[in-house]
């Protein structure tokens, strides 16, 4: 099964699931690169919060040779990153199996998984799992936020699940 992992990463959580995910599958990483540094979290909140896209360094849309389709990006005040809505609203997915996975301060988001999901499936692709993913506390407020070692076991928790169909079926 040929796998591409697409994400984006603003504090490095998400590609240290990215990338724990590849090493488990064998999978190619595609990591989103937003022109808009998004230093200012504020700043970089408020673009989540009114769903801007965002503009891309060197886009890449091609998953042609792909046939699962991971899409990881961090939930920013309830919503996904400007890059991941770029991605998701101009991507061709249609034949594509999607594996939704969303990282955020508070774990499970529904709201915003459920509109990842319906981009993912506007866009042809079908939707095999939603995963939420407790990250790191990178808004200054109390909270736990999750350690490098728990975010790379997530990784590979999302490795596991992407090979048991295939396990099965052997």
């Amino acid at each position: 099964m040929d796998t591409l992992i697409v994400y984006y990463s603003r504090s490095g959580s998400t590609r240290t699931v990215a990338a724990a995910l590849a090493r488990g599958v064998g999978g190619t990483l595609r990591e989103l690169v937003d022109a808009n540094a998004r230093a200012n979290l504020f700043a970089a909140v408020i673009a989540a919060l009114f769903r801007r896209s965002a503009r891309l360094v060197s886009p890449d849309y091609d998953v042609a040779a792909y046939e699962t389709v991971v899409v990881m990006t961090p939930v920013w005040a309830g919503n996904p990153t400007p890059a991941a809505n770029t991605f998701l609203r101009t991507v061709n997915l249609t034949g594509k199996k999607v594996l939704i996975v969303a990282l955020g301060e508070s774990g499970d988001n529904l709201v915003t998984s459920s509109r990842l999901e319906k981009m993912a499936r506007d866009r042809g692709g079908q939707v095999i799992g939603v995963h939420h993913i407790h990250g790191l506390n990178s808004s200054g407020k109390a909270g736990p936020s999750a350690t490098a070692e728990e975010l790379q076991n997530e990784g590979g928790h999302l490795a596991d699940l992407l090979r048991e169909p295939e396990d099965q079926e052997s």
